[in-house]
């Protein structure tokens, strides 16, 4: 009798709370394609300790990822990005989930960015040929 009165008071806390609302903050993750304007740089002196800075004058520098691959650069060109050089990609693919593929229409030419969106920010890390050794990157806010 004792065994199953204890049996019967576990199924009853079981019941009680499996029927208990957990509170979740869901972030919804934007999707990749659409525009993204400039938020942040990222800068590493080599010793892990970078951080993103807010971009002062962001102005109209943006990329637009098109659902058929094809890459919009607004504002971004070789003087405000340092290595990255935006300014001459036209098209991009997704080599997987963590690994985007921007290509230059002259010459075939590509460059690696490993991207992460969370919430409204995508942040693009280059990943070859490319690459900061120190450690570098760039982060753009989706525009509604």
């Amino acid at each position: 009798m004792k065994t199953l009165a204890k049996l019967s008071a576990c199924i009853i806390i079981l019941f009680a709370a499996a029927c208990t609302k957990m509170q979740e903050v869901v972030l919804i993750n934007q999707p990749l394609t659409g525009t993204w304007k400039l938020n942040a740089t990222y800068m590493d002196p080599g010793d892990g300790s970078g951080t993103y800075h807010p971009v002062t004058a962001a102005g109209n520098n943006s990329i637009t990822l098109k659902t058929n691959g094809e890459l919009e650069i607004s504002g971004l060109d070789d003087t405000e990005n340092f290595l990255l050089h935006f300014s001459q990609y036209k098209s991009f693919t997704i080599q997987d989930s963590v690994t985007l593929v921007f290509k230059e229409h002259a010459n075939n030419n590509t460059q690696k960015f490993i991207y992460k969106i969370e919430g409204d920010k995508l942040s693009l890390i280059p990943a070859g040929p490319v690459m900061c050794i120190e450690g570098c990157g760039v982060r753009f806010v989706k525009v509604n």
